[in-house]
């Protein structure tokens, strides 16, 4: 049952991509919509995996409450442009408690805090967005131990602000540029770059002032309930 679903899924995506390459001339105005329904497929199919990747009801509980933390923390800073705490959570997520974590409260932010800033068509870019945060923070788990964790963990922050910024720029430039060019990107790119910028100092700030403390606190959920130990972090000095 558990491959049957992966199975319906891929099946779908690929007839999809199939019948989109074919028509691809009766098509072309409408990949802001295709391009849609492929990635709420692959947010499904994530989905999926974390549910047959899951430990228990522990593990759902306290993704659950990261992913409402993480969502509530948006909203007070939500005059500010591009700058709040969501991101430096759900990175520091992945690299404490693993990509599947990571990705999971990434897509609760989104789909929790636009419950309240507003749905739309861009919620599941914003929840791929996030989700990606806590899946390339899960990549550098290497750096545990290490006394330049929080350091390159800050410099990690910094860059996904511009990365962030270019998931959404794809989106808006699937959904209301044409024609689909990389002139036509990099002129919604450059529309971007003060909003990326202050994402991504915000996070390199979060992470700088919370970050060890942070990490702190979730290795200490993973020993209490998980047996998992881990080097602490290694606060700066």
């Amino acid at each position: 049952m558990k491959i049957f679903k992966h199975l319906v899924i891929f099946s779908t995506l690929f007839i999809a991509i199939f019948f989109t390459i074919y028509y691809e001339k009766y098509v072309d105005q409408y990949w802001g919509l295709i391009s849609l329904l492929f990635l709420l497929l692959l947010l499904l199919e994530f989905v999926f995996l974390f549910e047959d990747k899951v430990a228990g009801s522990k593990d759902v509980a306290m993704i659950s409450i990261l992913g409402a933390i993480s969502a509530a923390s948006r909203v007070p800073f939500a005059g500010i442009p591009s700058v709040q705490p969501s991101t430096f959570i759900i990175i520091l997520t992945g690299y404490t408690l693993g990509s599947y974590a990571g990705f999971m409260v990434g897509m609760e932010t989104a789909l929790l805090s636009n419950f309240l800033l507003g749905q739309g068509p861009w919620t599941p870019w914003q929840m791929l967005a996030w989700g990606l945060a806590g899946v390339f923070g899960a990549m550098l788990k290497f750096l545990h131990g290490n006394k330049y964790e929080i350091y390159a963990l800050m410099a990690f922050g910094f860059a996904y602000g511009y990365i962030y910024g270019i998931i959404m720029n794809l989106w808006y430039w699937l959904a209301f540029i044409y024609p689909h060019t990389l002139a036509s990107f990099l002129m919604v790119e450059s529309l971007s770059v003060y909003f990326d910028t202050l994402h991504a100092l915000g996070n390199l700030i979060f992470i700088d002032l919370f970050g060890a403390r942070f990490i702190e606190i979730l290795d200490r959920y993973r020993k209490r309930f998980l047996g998992i130990k881990r080097e602490k972090c290694a606060v700066p000095s």
